[in-house]
């Protein structure tokens, strides 16, 4: 399905973290945790060409298309241009595609995210936090520092959802930091889970630390088919 969206707006998240606005130009229905694939053409573009995928970062609920990013400089050609779209300005996308959406199912869901990996985390727990009667849900989401996308949304889930866990680690805390901090362990997890066979697991990130943490919960005696995942190329952690 091909879809125009008119740009709306950006919006700072944290450290280089962006949000880009769209207003769709006809209905879209997507199931929270797929992702669009945006074609923008620009000016001499790099080997990655004028094509790329991101996660719905908005939960279906939510009336703009939200495309969340990190920015790098230089960064690649695509994300140059998209840092200076204009409000009104119309790019085409197509979609939804991915499998990364939550099953219903008895087992509690834990959700593991790294850096730029919680965009479909987010959009899974908004709409997760509009059902009834609640889940039991728990996030471990890892950062490199204090700066942290979507803190804020995130704690305001959490303040009116009880039954939503969230824990933070950070690979590079600073002095006031008090809670976790380092890799995401085994040892954390299991730590944090009550019971690994009572749960599933959707796991968002770069894909070296998808990889780790399937091998991790492998070890852990999880089952790959209570393992849900999603991997980032192109982002080392």
């Amino acid at each position: 399905m091909t879809l125009h969206l008119r740009f709306v707006r950006q919006q700072h998240e944290a450290e280089n973290a962006v949000s880009f606005f769209f207003q769709p130009e006809s209905s879209l229905q997507f199931r929270a945790g797929q992702y669009l694939r945006y074609t923008l053409p620009h000016s001499d573009p790099d080997n990655r060409g004028v094509t790329r995928n991101f996660s719905i970062a908005s939960s279906p609920e939510e009336p703009l298309i939200r495309l969340t990013t990190r920015l790098s400089t230089p960064g690649s050609s695509f994300k140059q241009a998209l840092g200076v779209l204009q409000p009104g300005a119309i790019v085409e996308s197509s979609g939804p595609f991915g499998n990364f959406v939550y099953a219903d199912s008895d087992l509690s869901p834990v959700f593991i995210a790294g850096g730029i990996g919680i965009t479909p985390v987010r959009s899974i727990l908004g709409d997760l936090a509009r059902r009834t009667p609640r889940l039991s849900a728990t996030l471990l989401y890892s950062n490199t520092t204090q700066d942290i996308p979507f803190r804020a949304d995130i704690h305001g889930l959490s303040a009116h959802w009880p039954e939503f866990h969230v824990v933070y680690t950070l690979t590079r805390p600073g002095p006031r930091w008090d809670g976790p901090t380092g890799r995401i362990t085994g040892a954390l997890i299991k730590g944090l889970v009550d019971d690994l066979h009572e749960s599933v697991f959707y796991v968002s990130g770069p894909t070296p630390m998808v990889d780790a943490m399937r091998a991790i919960l492998a070890d852990s005696g999880v089952d790959a088919n209570r393992v849900k995942h999603e991997a980032f190329p192109g982002y080392d952690r």
